[in-house]
């Protein structure tokens, strides 16, 4: 995988406004019900501290617009995002077992299957771009 900071990103055009609709495909409504109701079914789930649209959409846009980026290695483009504060919970068979403080952004290039949920900043590492060598979180 590569690393890259918010400006190498966006000098790359690797950075895409969000589509006027997160919820619009099938996937991305599954997902964000995924993110945003505790379901006992999933032995790990993160969810947001909202199930507001809205909630979730600021922090798709927040992400785009302060995350470092990350290319997987099936070309993927993913979003990190620190948040700073709380974003949700992770839950394991539907008991919470943690607070939340970061965002990841996933598929962020694709407008059918873009989607984020909670994760938190104690799980990334300080690295650098792989392009200027500024530090970043990933």
């Amino acid at each position: 995988m590569d690393y890259l900071c918010h400006q190498c990103a966006a000098d790359r055009q690797l950075l895409n406004s969000p589509p006027a609709d997160l919820l619009a495909t099938s996937y991305q409504l599954d997902k964000y019900l995924k993110h945003t109701t505790p379901d006992p079914k999933y032995r790990v789930q993160s969810i947001f501290d909202s199930t507001d649209s809205q909630v979730y959409r600021g922090y798709v846009v927040e992400s785009l617009a302060a995350g470092s980026v990350e290319l997987d290695a099936q070309g993927r483009t993913n979003i990190v995002w620190t948040a700073g504060s709380p974003t949700g919970f992770r839950l394991e068979f539907g008991r919470l077992i943690a607070p939340m403080d970061a965002v990841k952004v996933v598929l962020s290039t694709s407008t059918a299957t873009i989607h984020a949920f909670p994760a938190r900043a104690t799980t990334f590492i300080q690295a650098h771009c792989a392009h200027c060598g500024r530090s970043i979180i990933r």
